[in-house]
């Protein structure tokens, strides 16, 4: 039996964890979730995920604590962790946060729940399922409704990288999409789980 070889990178950290997901992510989760109303992604980076959301007809907006873009529906720059605008009063939020070893992406998840009314839908590393912190902390607290593996695997490089004239390659690592849904809670602590596949 043989593998295939993989095209992974090793990339020098980003100081501000701007890592870029490729637009398929955003068109692969709305193939299993509808977003009503205004729909914000509040570490919007490029605008990936803001301008799929658009061009699948959801009202949506994004911002970002550094300013990455120019487009009619960027709202500035903002603090989403430690500011007082949130999501800018927004019924959802869609984002890709900062990682920082997981407390940058717990954190981003606590304030856009503390934010909106409607659906949280986070992207992170499959790796931040796991983790004793996270099970009598975050999934006891706030258990997500719905859990998305996206496959084939995703490539998500630096932003600095892709600017540089970088491409993305054949990812190495696993990626998901966790859903808060307020219409829709989760029974106990038994989120649904499903893989969209590309």
């Amino acid at each position: 039996m043989t593998s295939s070889p993989k095209a992974a990178h090793v990339w020098e950290r980003d100081p501000n964890d701007w890592y870029i997901e490729p637009e398929r992510a955003t068109v692969q989760l709305l193939r299993r979730e509808t977003f009503t109303g205004w729909t914000h992604d509040s570490c919007c980076g490029q605008g990936n995920i803001v301008r799929t959301l658009i061009a699948a007809g959801v009202t949506a907006t994004g911002s970002d604590l550094v300013q990455r873009v120019d487009a009619p529906w960027h709202m500035g720059t903002a603090d989403f962790l430690d500011g007082p605008m949130g999501c800018f009063g927004a019924d959802n939020c869609v984002m890709n946060p900062p990682f920082y070893r997981a407390i940058g992406a717990e954190r981003a998840i606590r304030r856009a729940l503390e934010c909106v009314p409607g659906k949280v839908a986070v992207f992170v590393d499959a790796r931040f399922l796991q983790g004793t912190a996270r099970a009598r902390g975050l999934w006891n607290d706030y258990p997500p409704s719905r859990i998305w593996t996206i496959l084939p695997r995703l490539s998500c490089p630096p932003g600095t990288y892709l600017q540089a004239g970088g491409k993305a390659a054949n990812g190495s690592s696993d990626w998901v999409w966790l859903v808060w849904d307020r219409a829709r809670p989760v029974a106990g602590h038994a989120p649904a789980f499903g893989w969209i596949v590309a």
